[in-house]
């Protein structure tokens, strides 16, 4: 059942005021904020919410947190990896068994909790944007005012290209929204319980936040990465080109522009040995994550990682989902990845990847032997273990695709071989602009296995359904339920309930 939210918010508050219902529901509401709803006397200084330099800075280490998320230490990965053909869900609980078997439902708990962490994070970038720029406090230089808010652009672009690649056509709110009144609800209302905007305007707004940013973020921000530079922003950018248009019509010289200018970026480089990107600091006794820093944080090679010190302030706690004999964890590599590293020659990153372990007398699994189980390698340790999220290969291969596809072969298959030879793999015997398209898609696969990012390549390029089918074991049995509807997840039906103005998406 759905709920008129904006007739209940006029029955509760009709005690307060002397207003009629009928005109709030009659009346077109405005979206448009002002100071006035907002609040705000421009000549009384106690009417702004905020007013100081070190409020600018906590709201800003709030937003930040935000990457803490179990969005971001648990859900990324199920999305990715265990919705394609890296993973099996492993743990068996159906709310993620409908993710992986691609029979989600639109009551999912994945479904639910990843639309509001990604709300949640823009609520906090809204409040930035919004705010920031009224503090009039002389502590706050203006470089670092335009530093924030470039900050808070590339975070709220960051959702809104997860909101769109999992959602599609979603709401957009890009305003700070002010607690609701009798005063205040037909401008209100609009903004707490909005229709869904269309796919290409919520990226218009992608990319008006991505270009301020790229003009006012920190440049570098040497060896604390959980920062956001330009470096980052430029291969966000990479990313929503080669994305937001489809496979047929992606602006190619527009991906090369930003991927390019991350490769080119001398301060950024290729660790030597790939397994260095997760080695912890000491040897772990067996089964056991223990509460270390990795060896290299920091690394050169990474673009941004999540820095994570204590339980008490920011702890990993995604590793445990993934690593350990107290139950059965997310994320069961599969045996179609384990093949596609075999094949491959490539034992580097295969060993770097997945660990195998005894689990004879703890639980059962149809795919693999209790005395050799496998287990995702990439988290080694729990709560002060870093996460990088973005990390120089992918500019390096999405710069691959973009001189493939524009014609430049060669450098396609020498930005390809840079990426294959840190894996002491030999150069690829791929010519053809096909050939080059898929070796760059395996590349891919292979290089970032278990970091949240299989399911939006393949999607992105148009073969999700196709890879699915064709999978090496039982993958490609519920891959029979696949088609283009299902390439997206539905509206969580508890925000259907709450907001009339939503539209379940196809097949739901």
């Amino acid at each position: 059942m759905k709920y008129n939210i904006k007739y209940l918010f006029c029955v509760s508050l009709a005690s307060l005021a002397l207003v009629s219902c009928n005109d709030f529901l009659d009346e077109k509401p405005s979206s448009e904020l002002t100071d006035g709803n907002l609040g705000i006397d421009n000549n009384n200084t106690d009417s702004l919410k905020y007013t100081t330099a070190a409020q600018a800075e906590q709201l800003v280490a709030g937003a930040y947190n935000d990457f803490g998320s179990e969005f971001w230490q648990l859900d990324w990965y199920i999305m990715n990896d265990a919705q394609a053909d890296n993973a099996y869900a492993g743990e068996p609980n159906d709310q993620r068994m409908q993710i992986d078997e691609f029979r989600i439902t639109p009551t999912n708990q994945n479904v639910s909790r990843d639309w509001a962490y990604l709300y949640k994070h823009i609520a906090k970038t809204n409040a930035i944007l919004t705010w920031v720029p009224r503090i009039t406090d002389s502590a706050l230089s203006d470089q670092r005012r335009k530093e924030i808010l470039g900050e808070a652009s590339v975070m709220r672009a960051l959702c809104y290209f997860n909101l769109v690649r999992i959602y599609d056509h979603v709401p957009l709110i890009t305003e700070d929204i002010p607690e609701i009144t009798t005063e205040n609800i037909d401008q209100i209302y609009p903004l707490l319980y909005p229709a869904q905007t269309s796919k290409d305007s919520v990226y218009t707004q992608i990319l008006k936040d991505l270009d301020y940013a790229i003009a006012n973020v920190p440049d570098y921000s040497g060896d604390n990465k959980f920062k956001i530079t330009k470096a980052v922003t430029n291969l966000i950018l990479a990313q929503v080109y080669a994305t937001k248009d489809g496979v047929d019509n992606t602006d190619w010289a527009k991906v090369k522009q930003y991927a390019e200018a991350v490769v080119n970026d001398s301060r950024y480089g290729l660790l030597d040995n790939f397994d260095d990107l997760f080695t912890i600091g000491e040897t772990a006794p067996d089964k056991v994550l223990p509460s270390v820093d990795l060896k290299y944080e920091n690394s050169k090679e990474s673009l941004f990682e999540v820095n994570y010190t204590s339980w008490s302030a920011l702890g990993n706690w995604g590793a445990q989902m993934f690593y350990g004999v107290d139950w059965k964890k997310f994320n069961t590599p599969s045996q179609d990845l384990y093949k596609a590293f075999n094949n491959e020659g490539d034992v580097v990153r295969r060993d770097a990847s997945i660990r195998f372990g005894d689990v004879t007398g703890l639980w059962a699994d149809k795919y693999w032997p209790s005395n050799a189980y496998p287990f995702c390698n990439k988290l080694r340790s729990q709560e002060k273990g870093n996460i990088i999220l973005f990390r120089l290969p992918e500019a390096i291969l999405l710069l691959a695709d973009a001189e493939n596809e524009l014609g430049n072969t060669s450098k396609a298959k020498e930005l390809l071989n840079r990426v294959r030879t840190r894996a002491q793999l030999p150069n690829t015997t791929a010519n053809s602009k096909d050939d080059i398209r898929l070796a760059i898609e395996k590349e891919n696969r292979l290089e970032f296995a278990f970091e949240g990012k299989r399911f939006f390549d393949l999607k992105r390029r148009g073969r999700f359904i196709q890879v699915m089918r064709a999978c090496g074991d039982h993958q490609k049995e519920y891959a029979t339920r696949l088609n283009d509807n299902r390439l997206l997840w539905p509206i969580p039906q508890s925000e259907m309930d709450q907001n009339v103005n939503l539209i379940q998406n196809k097949g739901y």
